[in-house]
């Protein structure tokens, strides 16, 4: 681990009163999973596994990941958009561009160190 469990604390909750998310709660999970973390945008909560925590780029990336889809869901109206095809756009460009405000890429996959890409 990175840093102390004090120090993620402290960055995750300055991460979420930064981008206005506060009321948010955060789970973490130590069963290993396909994915590092996950928003529930109507539990109002995220869930990451402590797998993230093998560096402190990407927790922060996975952190504001699922921040960046709860962002996008309020802005959409408490709403998924969808494509033309009918589907959920949760990474579509609305995502992108909350991820662009956030300063981190826009991507469906986040690599840990020394893995092959796992779902975000």
């Amino acid at each position: 681990m990175f840093a102390t469990q004090k120090e993620i604390d402290l960055y995750t909750r300055m991460t979420l009163k930064q981008w206005g998310m506060s009321h948010l709660k955060i789970e973490w999970i130590d069963a290993p999973r396909r994915w590092l973390g996950a928003a529930y945008v109507h539990q109002k909560k995220i869930q990451l596994t402590t797998a993230i925590l093998v560096s402190f780029k990407t927790f922060e990336e996975v952190l504001k990941h699922e921040v960046a889809h709860h962002i996008q869901f309020l802005r959409n109206g408490n709403r998924w958009l969808t494509t033309p095809k009918g589907r959920n756009s949760f990474h579509g460009k609305d995502f992108a561009a909350v991820c662009k405000e956030m300063g981190i890429p826009a991507r469906t996959h986040i690599p840990l160190p020394n893995t092959r890409y796992i779902y975000a």
